[in-house]
């Protein structure tokens, strides 16, 4: 596990938790909120001194939370700067949940490692990112309408409105040269189900071999763990099988039946 603490966003935005009477689960940098320079430093360092590995900044409002707008920007340039700058002072890599144009493009041009979802994203942030080696997670199986029975009207609402979007940006994404990781924002539908990604990057354009790269090779190079992600002498053994050829079906990488973790077999088909 890669650990980044509590995500980093503004008071009342994508990374608080709002909806409470004013005094009840009020949060501050420790927890990950923070407002201004002096509080963003704050919050970086505290959550690095418990572990954190990674980053994660919220650029812009989300969908699983009570902003009006998915993709309205919440910090300024300033506060961007200084969240990227203080945690690669410390060896740390920063990941920017960005929705939209704005918000996207001023994570990119604060040095962020990664833009995760990337709806809305422009094609002069895909440009940046080509240029300055910015990885794009797209999380594309959770535009596809999973969990839509457990949302509050509200957030049902901007849901619809992201999932609609969600296809085009993605192909449009994929058509370009940018460098592209796995992720699949499990947690907003049960882990588990995090193998169902690949079909839907495949849906949307993205060649099979792509897509498993992006979940080996690609994510290993953005994580900073050289150790793993290619089958090779000094590399670590971690492997998995699938019946059939996932470069003709990518469903079946929902189906591993071997699983060898370190060297050690801990899963195999039963004879």
């Amino acid at each position: 596990m890669i650990p980044c603490g509590y995500a980093i966003g503004i008071t009342g935005g994508h990374a608080d938790c709002t909806g409470f009477a004013p005094g009840i689960l009020e949060l501050g940098p420790k927890q990950g909120i923070a407002d201004g320079v002096a509080d963003l430093l704050e919050a970086v360092r505290y959550q690095m001194k418990h572990g954190a590995r990674v980053v994660k900044v919220m650029a812009t409002a989300g969908v699983m939370s009570f902003e009006g707008s998915y993709s309205n920007p919440q910090l300024s340039d300033e506060e961007l700067r200084t969240v990227v700058e203080e945690a690669k002072r410390q060896g740390v890599k920063v990941a920017a949940h960005a929705y939209g144009t704005e918000g996207t493009l001023a994570a990119v041009r604060a040095g962020v490692s990664s833009v995760e979802h990337g709806i809305g994203i422009s094609d002069e942030a895909l440009g940046l990112m080509e240029q300055k080696g910015i990885y794009l997670v797209p999380t594309a199986y959770v535009f596809t309408g999973v969990g839509y029975d457990v949302l509050p009207p509200e957030v049902l609402a901007k849901t619809k409105i992201a999932d609609a979007a969600a296809e085009e940006s993605h192909r449009r994404a994929f058509r370009s040269r940018i460098k592209i990781a796995f992720g699949t924002d499990a947690g907003c539908f049960p882990h588990g189900q995090n193998a169902k990604e690949f079909a839907v990057l495949v849906e949307w354009g993205m060649r099979p071999l792509d897509a498993i790269r992006a979940a080996t090779l690609s994510a290993a190079d953005l994580l900073g763990v050289p150790d793993r992600g290619v089958i090779a002498p000094g590399k670590l053994a971690d492997i998995i099988a699938v019946p059939g050829n996932p470069l003709e079906d990518a469903t079946r990488l929902q189906q591993v039946c071997f699983v060898m973790k370190g060297g050690t077999v801990v899963k195999a088909p039963v004879p």
